[in-house]
C-alpha cells in the first residue's frame, strides 16, 4: 500500500481514483493467492460468484442506502 501511495501521484481525483483503483486489483490478486494456497479461504469462496456477493455485501453496509450499484 505504501509503494502505491508514493508511487502514483497526485492529491486530485485522478490521483485518489487510481490509488483506490490498485489497492482493488492488489486486494483481488491477494484474495485469488490465498484461495489457492489455504483451504480455509477456498472453503469460504469456492467460486468467484461467492467473491463477488462478498464484496457486494460489504459494499452495501459502507454506501449509504440512496446509492444504487450499478455495475460490479
Amino acid at each position: 500500500m505504501f509503494l502505491i501511495s508514493s508511487s502514483v501521484h497526485g492529491s486530485d481525483e485522478h490521483g485518489r481514483l487510481l490509488r483506490r483503483t490498485l489497492m482493488r486489483y492488489v486486494n483481488l490478486t491477494s484474495l485469488l493467492i490465498f484461495r489457492s494456497v489455504s483451504t480455509a479461504v477456498y472453503k469460504r469462496f469456492p467460486t468467484m460468484d461467492h467473491v463477488v456477493e462478498a464484496a457486494r455485501t460489504s459494499i452495501k453496509h459502507i454506501l449509504p442506502a440512496s446509492f444504487e450499484m450499478r455495475s460490479f
